[in-house]
Protein backbone atom coordinates (compact mmCIF):
# COMPACT_ATOMS: atom_id res chain seq x y z
CA UNK A 1 0.00 0.00 0.00
CA UNK A 2 0.94 3.58 -0.89
CA UNK A 3 1.60 6.15 1.37
CA UNK A 4 -1.43 7.85 -0.24
CA UNK A 5 -3.58 5.76 -0.17
CA UNK A 6 -2.53 5.01 3.71
CA UNK A 7 -3.01 8.60 4.48
CA UNK A 8 -6.39 8.36 2.51
CA UNK A 9 -7.67 5.67 4.69
CA UNK A 10 -7.02 7.00 7.82
CA UNK A 11 -8.46 9.84 6.85
CA UNK A 12 -11.58 7.54 5.62
CA UNK A 13 -10.95 6.53 9.54
CA UNK A 14 -11.43 9.03 10.98
CA UNK A 15 -14.63 10.64 9.15
CA UNK A 16 -16.16 7.52 10.11
CA UNK A 17 -15.48 6.76 13.59
CA UNK A 18 -14.35 10.55 14.94
CA UNK A 19 -16.86 12.69 16.10
CA UNK A 20 -18.71 13.84 13.63
CA UNK A 21 -21.61 15.84 14.38
CA UNK A 22 -20.82 18.92 12.40
CA UNK A 23 -19.45 16.95 9.44
CA UNK A 24 -23.14 15.64 9.98
CA UNK A 25 -24.91 18.60 9.61
CA UNK A 26 -22.95 20.34 7.28
CA UNK A 27 -23.84 17.00 4.49
CA UNK A 28 -26.97 17.28 4.92
CA UNK A 29 -27.21 20.91 4.95
CA UNK A 30 -25.11 20.80 1.91
CA UNK A 31 -27.10 18.64 -0.33
CA UNK A 32 -30.60 20.20 0.37
CA UNK A 33 -28.99 23.33 -1.34
CA UNK A 34 -27.49 21.05 -3.61
CA UNK A 35 -30.87 19.65 -4.33
CA UNK A 36 -32.28 23.36 -4.67
CA UNK A 37 -29.20 24.14 -7.40
CA UNK A 38 -30.51 20.74 -9.54
CA UNK A 39 -34.30 21.71 -9.17
CA UNK A 40 -33.26 25.13 -10.14
CA UNK A 41 -31.60 23.53 -13.24
CA UNK A 42 -35.05 21.69 -13.68
CA UNK A 43 -36.97 25.06 -13.59
CA UNK A 44 -34.78 26.20 -16.49
CA UNK A 45 -35.07 23.32 -18.59
CA UNK A 46 -39.29 23.90 -18.77
CA UNK A 47 -38.95 27.63 -18.56
CA UNK A 48 -40.05 28.21 -15.59
CA UNK A 49 -36.71 30.21 -14.56
CA UNK A 50 -34.46 32.35 -16.54
CA UNK A 51 -31.07 29.82 -17.28
CA UNK A 52 -28.91 32.99 -15.77
CA UNK A 53 -30.02 31.99 -12.15
CA UNK A 54 -28.56 28.88 -12.96
CA UNK A 55 -25.25 30.60 -13.10
CA UNK A 56 -25.59 32.38 -10.33
CA UNK A 57 -26.78 29.05 -8.33
CA UNK A 58 -22.97 26.91 -9.39
CA UNK A 59 -21.42 30.46 -8.75
CA UNK A 60 -21.98 30.32 -5.07
CA UNK A 61 -21.45 26.75 -4.58
CA UNK A 62 -18.04 27.69 -5.92
CA UNK A 63 -18.01 31.01 -4.44
CA UNK A 64 -18.14 28.72 -1.16
CA UNK A 65 -15.45 26.94 -1.31
CA UNK A 66 -13.13 29.88 -0.88
CA UNK A 67 -15.08 31.97 1.30
CA UNK A 68 -15.89 28.56 3.95
CA UNK A 69 -12.49 28.47 5.07
CA UNK A 70 -12.15 32.29 5.40
CA UNK A 71 -15.29 32.46 7.52
CA UNK A 72 -14.55 29.81 9.88
CA UNK A 73 -10.41 29.85 10.46
CA UNK A 74 -9.12 27.80 13.05
CA UNK A 75 -11.23 24.86 12.29
CA UNK A 76 -8.91 21.74 12.69
CA UNK A 77 -8.17 19.56 9.26
CA UNK A 78 -9.22 16.10 9.54
CA UNK A 79 -5.39 15.36 9.16
CA UNK A 80 -3.16 17.80 10.60
CA UNK A 81 0.42 18.29 8.54
CA UNK A 82 1.71 18.93 11.96
CA UNK A 83 1.13 14.83 13.18
CA UNK A 84 3.69 13.94 10.43
CA UNK A 85 6.07 16.11 10.74
CA UNK A 86 8.91 13.69 12.08
CA UNK A 87 8.49 11.25 9.08
CA UNK A 88 11.21 9.94 7.31
CA UNK A 89 10.12 11.52 4.47
CA UNK A 90 11.36 14.61 2.95
CA UNK A 91 8.55 17.58 3.30
CA UNK A 92 7.17 18.10 -0.14
CA UNK A 93 6.94 14.20 -0.51
CA UNK A 94 4.92 13.75 2.26
CA UNK A 95 2.75 16.42 1.19
CA UNK A 96 2.38 15.28 -1.82
CA UNK A 97 1.00 11.92 -0.16
CA UNK A 98 -1.59 13.74 1.33
CA UNK A 99 -3.20 15.03 -1.45
CA UNK A 100 -4.39 11.99 -2.22
CA UNK A 101 -6.85 12.30 0.97
CA UNK A 102 -7.78 15.44 0.30
CA UNK A 103 -10.97 14.96 -2.05
CA UNK A 104 -12.38 12.71 1.09
CA UNK A 105 -14.80 15.15 2.52
CA UNK A 106 -18.77 16.16 2.75
CA UNK A 107 -17.73 19.21 0.71
CA UNK A 108 -17.10 16.74 -1.99
CA UNK A 109 -20.19 14.69 -2.03
CA UNK A 110 -22.21 18.14 -2.22
CA UNK A 111 -20.41 19.91 -4.79
CA UNK A 112 -20.34 16.53 -6.90
CA UNK A 113 -24.22 16.31 -6.17
CA UNK A 114 -24.63 20.25 -7.03
CA UNK A 115 -23.23 20.12 -10.23
CA UNK A 116 -24.96 17.39 -11.78
CA UNK A 117 -27.15 20.29 -12.49
CA UNK A 118 -24.52 20.80 -15.47
CA UNK A 119 -25.59 17.28 -16.72
CA UNK A 120 -29.54 18.27 -16.09
CA UNK A 121 -28.92 21.42 -18.59
CA UNK A 122 -27.32 19.78 -21.19
CA UNK A 123 -29.52 16.56 -21.21
CA UNK A 124 -32.06 17.87 -23.96
CA UNK A 125 -29.44 18.50 -26.27
CA UNK A 126 -28.47 14.89 -26.64
CA UNK A 127 -25.28 12.85 -26.13
CA UNK A 128 -22.32 14.74 -26.90
CA UNK A 129 -23.67 18.12 -24.47
CA UNK A 130 -24.38 15.38 -21.34
CA UNK A 131 -20.67 13.78 -22.29
CA UNK A 132 -19.25 18.09 -21.43
CA UNK A 133 -21.74 18.35 -18.96
CA UNK A 134 -20.26 15.48 -16.96
CA UNK A 135 -16.48 16.04 -18.07
CA UNK A 136 -17.37 20.23 -17.34
CA UNK A 137 -18.30 19.00 -13.78
CA UNK A 138 -15.48 16.79 -13.05
CA UNK A 139 -12.84 19.30 -14.15
CA UNK A 140 -14.79 21.91 -11.82
CA UNK A 141 -14.74 19.57 -8.90
CA UNK A 142 -11.33 19.17 -9.35
CA UNK A 143 -10.80 22.88 -9.26
CA UNK A 144 -13.06 24.14 -6.64
CA UNK A 145 -11.66 21.58 -4.24
CA UNK A 146 -8.10 22.58 -4.58
CA UNK A 147 -8.71 26.37 -4.29
CA UNK A 148 -10.39 25.66 -1.33
CA UNK A 149 -7.65 23.57 0.09
CA UNK A 150 -5.44 26.48 -0.77
CA UNK A 151 -7.65 28.95 0.80
CA UNK A 152 -7.89 26.62 4.22
CA UNK A 153 -3.81 26.54 3.92
CA UNK A 154 -3.68 30.15 3.28
CA UNK A 155 -5.57 31.87 6.11
CA UNK A 156 -3.63 29.54 8.58
CA UNK A 157 -0.77 30.66 7.25
CA UNK A 158 -2.33 34.05 7.33
CA UNK A 159 -3.25 33.72 11.06
CA UNK A 160 0.52 32.81 12.43
CA UNK A 161 1.08 36.37 13.49
CA UNK A 162 -0.77 39.50 15.77
CA UNK A 163 -0.85 41.84 12.55
CA UNK A 164 -1.65 39.07 10.14
CA UNK A 165 -4.80 38.27 12.57
CA UNK A 166 -6.31 41.40 12.84
CA UNK A 167 -6.04 41.85 8.72
CA UNK A 168 -7.25 38.64 8.13
CA UNK A 169 -10.34 39.74 10.94
CA UNK A 170 -11.09 42.64 8.85
CA UNK A 171 -11.60 40.27 5.88
CA UNK A 172 -13.39 38.38 7.47
CA UNK A 173 -15.59 40.60 8.81
CA UNK A 174 -16.41 42.20 5.42
CA UNK A 175 -17.77 38.25 4.37
CA UNK A 176 -19.98 38.47 7.28
CA UNK A 177 -21.27 41.26 7.03
CA UNK A 178 -22.12 40.71 3.49
CA UNK A 179 -23.51 37.43 4.71
CA UNK A 180 -25.57 39.34 7.27
CA UNK A 181 -26.63 42.33 5.30
CA UNK A 182 -25.67 41.89 2.05
CA UNK A 183 -29.59 41.54 1.29
CA UNK A 184 -30.41 44.73 2.48
CA UNK A 185 -29.73 47.01 -0.76
CA UNK A 186 -31.37 44.28 -3.00
CA UNK A 187 -34.22 44.58 -0.79
CA UNK A 188 -34.27 48.43 -0.73
CA UNK A 189 -34.41 48.18 -4.55
CA UNK A 190 -37.13 45.78 -5.13
CA UNK A 191 -39.22 47.75 -2.27
CA UNK A 192 -37.90 51.31 -1.94
CA UNK A 193 -40.90 52.45 -0.09
CA UNK A 194 -41.13 50.20 2.64
CA UNK A 195 -40.06 52.08 5.30
CA UNK A 196 -42.98 54.68 4.87
CA UNK A 197 -45.13 51.61 4.39
CA UNK A 198 -45.59 52.00 0.97
CA UNK A 199 -45.58 47.86 -0.42
CA UNK A 200 -45.32 48.55 -4.33
CA UNK A 201 -42.18 46.03 -5.56
CA UNK A 202 -40.44 47.32 -8.25
CA UNK A 203 -39.86 44.21 -10.52
CA UNK A 204 -37.17 44.32 -13.18
CA UNK A 205 -38.30 44.74 -16.99
CA UNK A 206 -36.94 41.20 -17.65
CA UNK A 207 -36.65 37.63 -15.26
CA UNK A 208 -32.89 37.05 -16.08
CA UNK A 209 -29.90 38.29 -14.38
CA UNK A 210 -28.53 41.29 -15.66
CA UNK A 211 -26.16 40.45 -19.25
CA UNK A 212 -23.19 42.15 -17.58
CA UNK A 213 -23.49 39.91 -14.13
CA UNK A 214 -24.27 36.65 -15.83
CA UNK A 215 -21.36 37.39 -18.46
CA UNK A 216 -19.02 37.99 -15.27
CA UNK A 217 -19.93 34.87 -13.81
CA UNK A 218 -19.20 33.06 -16.78
CA UNK A 219 -16.13 34.48 -17.30
CA UNK A 220 -14.86 33.73 -13.30
CA UNK A 221 -13.33 30.21 -13.16
CA UNK A 222 -16.33 29.42 -10.94
CA UNK A 223 -18.44 29.36 -14.15
CA UNK A 224 -16.28 28.10 -16.66
CA UNK A 225 -18.28 24.75 -15.68
CA UNK A 226 -21.50 26.60 -16.90
CA UNK A 227 -19.58 28.53 -19.91
CA UNK A 228 -18.63 25.26 -21.50
CA UNK A 229 -22.20 23.69 -21.34
CA UNK A 230 -23.82 26.72 -22.82
CA UNK A 231 -21.11 26.36 -25.51
CA UNK A 232 -22.20 22.17 -26.49
CA UNK A 233 -25.82 23.10 -25.79
CA UNK A 234 -25.67 25.69 -28.72
CA UNK A 235 -23.23 23.76 -30.86
CA UNK A 236 -20.20 26.72 -30.57
CA UNK A 237 -17.02 25.61 -32.03
CA UNK A 238 -14.77 23.00 -30.31
CA UNK A 239 -12.17 25.43 -28.84
CA UNK A 240 -15.31 27.13 -26.85
CA UNK A 241 -16.19 23.95 -25.23
CA UNK A 242 -12.87 22.75 -24.62
CA UNK A 243 -10.85 26.12 -23.45
CA UNK A 244 -13.16 26.09 -20.06
CA UNK A 245 -12.32 22.75 -19.32
CA UNK A 246 -8.70 22.40 -20.39
CA UNK A 247 -8.84 26.19 -18.01
CA UNK A 248 -10.52 24.09 -14.91
CA UNK A 249 -8.09 21.14 -15.44
CA UNK A 250 -4.83 23.47 -15.76
CA UNK A 251 -6.17 25.42 -12.69
CA UNK A 252 -6.77 22.68 -10.45
CA UNK A 253 -3.25 21.07 -11.01
CA UNK A 254 -1.73 24.68 -10.47
CA UNK A 255 -3.51 25.09 -7.19
CA UNK A 256 -2.59 21.44 -5.95
CA UNK A 257 0.96 22.25 -6.67
CA UNK A 258 0.51 25.16 -4.73
CA UNK A 259 -1.25 23.68 -1.89
CA UNK A 260 1.16 21.05 -1.68
CA UNK A 261 4.26 24.00 -1.50
CA UNK A 262 2.48 25.44 1.25
CA UNK A 263 1.71 22.26 3.48
CA UNK A 264 5.49 21.47 2.47
CA UNK A 265 6.33 24.71 4.12
CA UNK A 266 4.28 24.28 7.28
CA UNK A 267 5.64 20.59 7.76
CA UNK A 268 9.03 22.16 7.90
CA UNK A 269 7.73 25.82 10.18
CA UNK A 270 8.09 25.61 13.90
CA UNK A 271 4.72 25.74 16.01
CA UNK A 272 3.89 28.98 16.00
CA UNK A 273 5.09 31.80 18.57
CA UNK A 274 3.22 34.91 19.33
CA UNK A 275 4.71 37.60 20.97
CA UNK A 276 3.22 37.95 24.46
CA UNK A 277 1.02 41.20 24.77
CA UNK A 278 1.14 40.99 28.47
CA UNK A 279 3.22 43.38 30.60
CA UNK A 280 3.82 42.65 34.48
CA UNK A 281 3.75 45.00 36.58
CA UNK A 282 6.24 45.59 40.04
CA UNK A 283 3.94 44.22 42.70
CA UNK A 284 1.76 41.36 41.62
CA UNK A 285 -2.10 42.56 42.59
CA UNK A 286 -3.70 40.72 45.93
CA UNK A 287 -6.79 43.03 45.77
CA UNK A 288 -8.84 41.01 42.58
CA UNK A 289 -11.04 39.03 44.93
CA UNK A 290 -11.38 41.74 47.23
CA UNK A 291 -12.78 43.66 44.32
CA UNK A 292 -15.96 42.58 43.57
CA UNK A 293 -15.84 39.51 44.94
CA UNK A 294 -15.18 36.17 43.21
CA UNK A 295 -17.48 38.01 40.36
CA UNK A 296 -15.84 40.56 39.69
CA UNK A 297 -12.01 38.47 39.93
CA UNK A 298 -13.61 36.61 37.21
CA UNK A 299 -15.14 39.35 34.77
CA UNK A 300 -11.16 40.98 35.08
CA UNK A 301 -9.93 37.55 34.33
CA UNK A 302 -12.57 37.75 31.67
CA UNK A 303 -11.57 40.84 29.91
CA UNK A 304 -8.54 40.30 29.99
CA UNK A 305 -8.47 36.64 28.15
CA UNK A 306 -10.71 38.36 25.37
CA UNK A 307 -7.46 40.38 24.89
CA UNK A 308 -5.22 37.74 25.22
CA UNK A 309 -6.10 35.10 23.57
CA UNK A 310 -5.74 34.63 19.69
CA UNK A 311 -9.06 32.84 19.19
CA UNK A 312 -11.03 35.32 21.15
CA UNK A 313 -9.33 38.20 20.08
CA UNK A 314 -10.29 37.72 16.68
CA UNK A 315 -14.37 36.79 17.67
CA UNK A 316 -13.62 40.19 19.47
CA UNK A 317 -12.48 41.92 15.91
CA UNK A 318 -15.26 40.21 14.34
CA UNK A 319 -17.76 41.43 16.78
CA UNK A 320 -16.59 45.63 16.84
CA UNK A 321 -15.89 45.61 12.88
CA UNK A 322 -19.44 43.29 11.01
CA UNK A 323 -21.96 45.51 12.96
CA UNK A 324 -20.45 48.89 11.74
CA UNK A 325 -19.95 47.76 8.37
CA UNK A 326 -23.28 45.83 8.59
CA UNK A 327 -24.66 49.74 9.00
CA UNK A 328 -22.28 51.00 6.14
CA UNK A 329 -24.57 48.45 3.81
CA UNK A 330 -27.67 49.64 4.98
CA UNK A 331 -27.61 53.29 5.33
CA UNK A 332 -27.14 54.45 2.28
CA UNK A 333 -30.21 52.78 0.89
CA UNK A 334 -34.02 53.59 1.44
CA UNK A 335 -33.81 51.04 3.85
CA UNK A 336 -31.96 53.13 6.66
CA UNK A 337 -34.94 53.30 9.06
CA UNK A 338 -33.75 49.48 9.13
CA UNK A 339 -30.24 50.48 10.49
CA UNK A 340 -31.56 50.25 14.63
CA UNK A 341 -32.30 46.39 13.43
CA UNK A 342 -28.45 45.99 12.96
CA UNK A 343 -28.46 45.94 17.09
CA UNK A 344 -30.11 42.40 17.12
CA UNK A 345 -28.03 40.91 14.22
CA UNK A 346 -24.75 42.74 16.86
CA UNK A 347 -26.30 40.77 19.66
CA UNK A 348 -26.66 37.61 17.33
CA UNK A 349 -22.97 37.96 16.23
CA UNK A 350 -21.47 38.56 19.89
CA UNK A 351 -23.70 35.64 21.21
CA UNK A 352 -21.97 33.44 18.06
CA UNK A 353 -18.06 34.63 18.82
CA UNK A 354 -18.56 33.78 22.73
CA UNK A 355 -20.24 30.48 22.60
CA UNK A 356 -17.40 27.92 22.41
CA UNK A 357 -15.19 29.85 25.45
CA UNK A 358 -15.18 26.88 27.80
CA UNK A 359 -13.61 24.57 25.07
CA UNK A 360 -11.04 27.57 24.46
CA UNK A 361 -10.06 27.38 27.98
CA UNK A 362 -9.88 23.77 28.21
CA UNK A 363 -8.49 21.83 30.96
CA UNK A 364 -8.46 25.15 33.46
CA UNK A 365 -12.11 23.83 34.18
CA UNK A 366 -10.63 21.98 36.80
CA UNK A 367 -10.25 25.02 38.98
CA UNK A 368 -14.07 25.46 38.43
CA UNK A 369 -14.68 22.05 39.70
CA UNK A 370 -12.38 22.10 42.65
CA UNK A 371 -13.10 25.56 44.43
CA UNK A 372 -16.64 26.00 46.17
CA UNK A 373 -18.30 28.34 44.95
CA UNK A 374 -16.23 28.93 42.08
CA UNK A 375 -18.43 27.85 39.37
CA UNK A 376 -21.86 30.20 40.32
CA UNK A 377 -19.08 32.82 40.08
CA UNK A 378 -17.78 31.81 36.92
CA UNK A 379 -20.88 31.56 35.29
CA UNK A 380 -22.09 35.06 36.71
CA UNK A 381 -18.42 36.70 35.51
CA UNK A 382 -18.73 35.27 32.50
CA UNK A 383 -22.29 36.61 32.04
CA UNK A 384 -21.04 40.46 33.10
CA UNK A 385 -17.74 40.23 31.38
CA UNK A 386 -19.44 39.69 27.90
CA UNK A 387 -22.45 42.57 28.68
CA UNK A 388 -19.48 45.05 29.68
CA UNK A 389 -17.66 44.03 26.13
CA UNK A 390 -20.37 43.46 23.93
CA UNK A 391 -23.78 44.25 25.25
CA UNK A 392 -23.05 47.83 26.38
CA UNK A 393 -21.67 48.63 23.06
CA UNK A 394 -24.85 47.16 21.34
CA UNK A 395 -27.53 48.56 23.26
CA UNK A 396 -25.75 52.17 22.92
CA UNK A 397 -25.03 51.43 19.23
CA UNK A 398 -28.63 50.94 18.43
CA UNK A 399 -29.91 53.96 20.19
CA UNK A 400 -27.22 56.07 18.42
CA UNK A 401 -28.82 54.50 15.15
CA UNK A 402 -32.35 55.00 16.34
CA UNK A 403 -31.50 58.98 17.09
CA UNK A 404 -29.69 59.39 13.68
CA UNK A 405 -31.88 57.93 11.57
CA UNK A 406 -35.39 58.94 13.12
CA UNK A 407 -36.36 55.40 12.37
CA UNK A 408 -40.33 55.10 13.10
CA UNK A 409 -39.51 51.03 14.04
CA UNK A 410 -36.67 52.42 16.21
CA UNK A 411 -38.54 51.14 19.10
CA UNK A 412 -39.46 47.66 17.66
CA UNK A 413 -35.77 47.45 16.97
CA UNK A 414 -34.51 48.54 20.64
CA UNK A 415 -36.83 46.28 22.20
CA UNK A 416 -35.99 43.39 20.43
CA UNK A 417 -32.02 44.25 20.61
CA UNK A 418 -32.42 44.82 24.69
CA UNK A 419 -34.30 41.00 24.44
CA UNK A 420 -31.49 39.86 22.10
CA UNK A 421 -28.77 41.26 24.55
CA UNK A 422 -29.73 39.37 27.58
CA UNK A 423 -30.69 36.17 25.57
CA UNK A 424 -27.11 36.41 24.28
CA UNK A 425 -25.77 36.76 27.65
CA UNK A 426 -27.09 34.13 29.13
CA UNK A 427 -27.12 31.77 26.24
CA UNK A 428 -23.54 31.93 25.33
CA UNK A 429 -22.21 30.24 28.75
CA UNK A 430 -24.81 27.91 28.64
CA UNK A 431 -24.15 26.68 24.52
CA UNK A 432 -20.18 26.49 25.62
CA UNK A 433 -20.55 24.04 27.92
CA UNK A 434 -24.04 22.15 26.31
CA UNK A 435 -22.26 22.11 22.67
CA UNK A 436 -18.40 22.39 23.33
CA UNK A 437 -16.09 21.71 20.46
CA UNK A 438 -12.60 21.26 22.12
CA UNK A 439 -9.53 21.47 19.88
CA UNK A 440 -5.22 22.54 21.30
CA UNK A 441 -5.52 22.71 25.18
CA UNK A 442 -5.60 26.69 26.23
CA UNK A 443 -1.54 26.40 27.47
CA UNK A 444 -0.51 24.96 24.16
CA UNK A 445 -2.52 27.52 21.74
CA UNK A 446 -0.78 30.41 20.81
CA UNK A 447 -2.18 31.90 17.66
CA UNK A 448 -5.35 31.79 15.56
CA UNK A 449 -2.93 28.74 12.89
CA UNK A 450 -3.73 26.30 16.03
CA UNK A 451 -7.03 24.26 15.92
CA UNK A 452 -9.84 25.38 18.32
CA UNK A 453 -12.60 23.67 17.85
CA UNK A 454 -15.09 24.12 14.98
CA UNK A 455 -18.13 25.26 16.43
CA UNK A 456 -20.18 26.21 13.57
CA UNK A 457 -23.06 23.72 15.33
CA UNK A 458 -23.31 26.00 18.23
CA UNK A 459 -23.55 29.34 16.47
CA UNK A 460 -26.11 28.14 14.00
CA UNK A 461 -27.93 26.79 17.11
CA UNK A 462 -27.21 30.08 19.30
CA UNK A 463 -28.30 32.80 15.87
CA UNK A 464 -31.47 30.60 15.88
CA UNK A 465 -32.33 30.70 19.56
CA UNK A 466 -31.31 34.30 20.57
CA UNK A 467 -33.26 35.46 17.36
CA UNK A 468 -35.89 34.11 18.16
CA UNK A 469 -35.86 35.66 21.79
CA UNK A 470 -36.05 39.03 19.65
CA UNK A 471 -38.96 38.07 18.46
CA UNK A 472 -40.49 37.72 21.69
CA UNK A 473 -41.49 41.10 22.45
CA UNK A 474 -42.01 42.61 18.91
CA UNK A 475 -44.43 39.26 18.14
CA UNK A 476 -46.37 39.35 21.60
CA UNK A 477 -46.92 43.08 21.40
CA UNK A 478 -48.00 42.80 17.89
CA UNK A 479 -50.22 40.34 18.49
CA UNK A 480 -51.90 42.44 21.76
CA UNK A 481 -52.07 44.94 19.62
CA UNK A 482 -50.22 47.25 22.05
CA UNK A 483 -47.58 50.20 20.93
CA UNK A 484 -45.47 52.73 21.35
CA UNK A 485 -42.01 53.28 22.31
CA UNK A 486 -41.93 52.52 26.48
CA UNK A 487 -44.23 49.21 25.53
CA UNK A 488 -41.48 48.24 23.61
CA UNK A 489 -39.00 49.05 25.65
CA UNK A 490 -40.26 47.40 28.68
CA UNK A 491 -41.20 44.20 27.42
CA UNK A 492 -37.95 44.02 25.54
CA UNK A 493 -36.09 44.66 28.87
CA UNK A 494 -38.59 41.95 30.48
CA UNK A 495 -37.38 39.28 28.42
CA UNK A 496 -33.68 40.10 28.66
CA UNK A 497 -34.10 40.67 32.20
CA UNK A 498 -36.08 37.18 32.31
CA UNK A 499 -33.14 35.14 30.11
CA UNK A 500 -30.14 36.69 32.39
CA UNK A 501 -31.84 35.28 35.20
CA UNK A 502 -32.96 31.93 34.21
CA UNK A 503 -30.64 30.57 31.80
CA UNK A 504 -27.43 31.33 34.21
CA UNK A 505 -28.88 29.24 36.67
CA UNK A 506 -29.45 26.07 33.88
CA UNK A 507 -25.88 26.68 32.86
CA UNK A 508 -24.69 26.36 36.67
CA UNK A 509 -26.95 23.28 37.16
CA UNK A 510 -25.05 21.49 34.04
CA UNK A 511 -21.94 22.11 35.30
CA UNK A 512 -22.24 20.69 38.67
CA UNK A 513 -24.10 17.85 37.19
CA UNK A 514 -21.15 17.14 34.03
CA UNK A 515 -18.29 19.33 34.70
CA UNK A 516 -15.98 16.28 35.51
CA UNK A 517 -17.64 14.67 32.22
CA UNK A 518 -16.62 18.01 30.21
CA UNK A 519 -13.31 18.25 31.79
CA UNK A 520 -12.04 14.46 30.30
CA UNK A 521 -13.49 15.35 26.85
CA UNK A 522 -11.54 18.62 26.53
CA UNK A 523 -8.15 16.84 28.10
CA UNK A 524 -9.06 13.95 25.64
CA UNK A 525 -10.34 16.06 22.83
CA UNK A 526 -12.99 12.97 22.58
CA UNK A 527 -16.63 14.10 23.35
CA UNK A 528 -17.23 10.40 23.34
CA UNK A 529 -16.71 10.78 27.30
CA UNK A 530 -19.11 13.58 27.43
CA UNK A 531 -21.85 11.42 24.99
CA UNK A 532 -21.31 8.56 27.26
CA UNK A 533 -21.52 10.39 30.82
CA UNK A 534 -24.85 11.83 29.45
CA UNK A 535 -26.40 8.51 28.27
CA UNK A 536 -25.23 7.02 31.69
CA UNK A 537 -27.02 9.99 33.75
CA UNK A 538 -30.17 9.58 31.61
Amino acid sequence: MSTGTTFAALRWRIMRHGPHDERGFGLVAGLVAAAGVITVAGLANAGVLHPSWLVVAVSLVGALWLLGPILLPGSPPVLDPMWFRTLPSPPRRIARDMAVSEPIGAGTVVTLVALISLVVVAAPAGAVAVAVAVVAALAQLHFLLWLGRCAAAGVTRLLRSPVEMWLAAAQMSVLLAVSFAGWVPVAAFVLPDLGAGGTEVVVPSTGAVPAGAEAVLLALPTGWGMAAVHAAVSSGSVLAVAAPVAGLVVGGFVLRELWVTLTAYALRTPPARMRSNITAGRRARGDVAGRGGPVGAVVDREVATWFRDPHRMLGLGHAWMTPVLMVGLVVPTSWSWAAPFVGVMAAVLCAMVAVNTYSLDGTALWQLLTVPGAIRADVHGRQLAWLVLFGLPVVLGTIALWLLTASPLGAVAFGMTLAATGAAAGAAPLFSALMPTPGADARDRVSTADAAGNPAGGQWTILTAVIAVALVPAVGLGAAGVTGWAAHLVAGAAVGAAALLVLPRITRRYLERSGQALLAALAAGDLTRLRTARATAS
